[in-house]
């Protein structure tokens, strides 16, 4: 089969077309080689797509008038049987169908305060016609995975935490639910060479291949990477190379309080004044810049008073072995 027209990727495009063999064969059969084939209601498509299909190549004006525009196919016999090669070559998994255009949900990272700069280079790459992969590396507790967690909102996005992948786990979740966002936290956790070579393949082909005992399969994906990690320098430096890396400092008091105070209004429903004062006992007396630290303390209040708040930080500093009581991933 000849090179693909990346317009039949979309699987949108190809119901468009399939239904244009059937309109111009019922003209066909109905007028003869005299019909004028037919008009855009009959296939359901907007008139801007099927014009773009003529442009391609694969329809033709037949009539055109003030009130009306009628349409022909190039090649109904050729064209359907391009279309069933393509579907087939999809069904078996030696070519993954185009996604459409990105939904980007309006309310996209609204929750994070500040890192305007880092919005901004993640819209773009959301944006881009090709992959741009993006890696955000640095301090815990700042905001890293908060973004991860607002971009697997995405549509066909899948999130995996890097030290909970098993030998091929990331094998099965690429051939299983072919992403258009691969989302992983904890990149520098992920320890098996199998993992970190599919993804090296994915990122620099676009290809996925799995080989076993009488058993070979390949995917070719358009699949853009986002993934969080504190230690760098545990990636490999080839895969490493693949990401556009973004640095993440520790918040200062300020910041740590504006977040604070963001987070637990929104999602813990906790008044501004004892989210303010939560942030700052935990920074104070805690000694604490971690947001996840202060929703602990919030999913802990009854009353959500600030008498309240005062209590559990003094039974939780008696009970403290360190200067943070934090636990498991960080934001």
């Amino acid at each position: 089969m000849e090179k693909i027209p990346q317009i039949l990727m979309d699987e949108k495009v190809r119901e468009v077309l399939k239904k244009a063999i059937e309109a111009h064969q019922r003209a066909i059969e109905k007028y003869g080689d005299s019909n004028l084939g037919f008009e855009w209601y009959e296939v359901q498509a907007a008139p801007q797509l099927l014009n773009k299909l003529v442009r391609e190549g694969f329809l033709v004006v037949s009539y055109k008038s003030n009130k009306s525009t009628m349409y022909k196919v190039v090649d109904p016999k050729s064209l359907a049987i391009m279309i069933e090669q393509v579907e087939q070559m999809i069904r078996e998994g030696e070519v993954e169908a185009e996604y459409g255009p990105v939904e980007i949900p309006q309310d996209l990272f609204s929750i994070i305060v500040g890192h305007d700069d880092v919005k901004e280079v993640i819209n773009r790459s959301l944006q881009s016609e090709n992959p741009v992969h993006i890696l955000l590396h640095g301090s815990i507790a700042s905001a890293k995975t908060m973004f991860l967690e607002e971009l697997a909102r995405l549509p066909k996005s899948r999130f995996v935490v890097g030290s909970s992948l098993t030998k091929a786990g990331l094998i099965e979740v690429l051939f299983e639910d072919k992403p258009r966002f691969l989302i992983i936290d904890e990149l520098d956790k992920i320890e098996t060479e199998d993992n970190l070579a599919a993804l090296l393949s994915l990122m620099e082909r676009g290809m996925v291949t799995e080989t076993k005992y009488r058993r070979h399969r390949s995917l070719t994906l358009k699949t853009t990477v986002f993934a969080s990690a504190n230690r760098v320098e545990r990636i490999p430096p080839e895969l490493l190379s693949r990401f556009l890396k973004l640095y993440f400092r520790d918040y200062t008091p300020q910041e740590f309080i504006e977040v604070t105070v963001d987070v637990l209004t929104k999602r813990e429903k906790v008044s501004p004044q004892v989210a303010f004062h939560i942030g700052e006992k935990v920074l104070r007396e805690l000694g604490s810049k971690d947001v996840r630290d202060c929703v602990k303390i919030a999913r802990l209040l009854k009353h959500k008073t600030v008498e309240e708040v005062d209590g559990l930080v003094e039974l939780l500093k008696k009970r403290s072995s360190t200067s943070s009581f934090s636990s498991g991933r960080y934001y």
